[in-house]
């Protein structure tokens, strides 16, 4: 079985509760699944998990919430190689910002940058479409799964 690191950034707890939702999930499947909800720079570069999952809300003008920012500042700068990091991205947003989900690309361009491995693609909730993300976390899940059997 896998062990899944959730990194969440969140202001108004929706992404908080997609991850935990992903995370309950990951747990019945027989998975180990840890949400840090303060993560550090460290957290991601020093990472053992099988897969590291970046849960983000877009706040603003496509920025990326107060509590993950740090981390974001921090790898960028310090631009360490991601190889052994194989990842996945859940984005909240609103379409009705032109930065719709902005932070969730600015985490794909960052780890795709520093040769950090996607395991599916990023997975995109609008709240305008999707009020309650989770019927869409719950198949985004199903499909993590599927990627780890096969």
């Amino acid at each position: 079985m896998a062990s899944v690191l959730f990194l969440v950034g969140s202001t108004y707890g929706n992404a908080q509760q997609a991850a935990e939702d992903a995370a309950d999930l990951l747990v019945k499947s027989g998975h180990s699944a840890t949400v840090n909800d303060s993560p550090e720079a460290d957290d991601l570069i020093l990472s053992d998990a099988d897969i590291v999952v970046v849960c983000t809300a877009t706040i603003g003008e496509g920025d990326i919430p107060d509590n993950l920012l740090p981390l974001y500042e921090d790898v960028f700068d310090q631009k360490p190689r991601l190889d052994h990091i194989k990842y996945g991205l859940i984005a909240l947003g609103d379409s009705s910002y032109e930065e719709f989900a902005g932070a969730g690309y600015l985490f794909k361009n960052l780890l795709h940058s520093l040769g950090a491995e996607p395991v599916l693609p990023m997975l995109v909730i609008d709240a305008i479409e999707t009020p309650d993300p989770e019927e869409a976390v719950a198949d985004w899940v199903a499909s993590l799964e599927a990627s780890l059997a096969g």
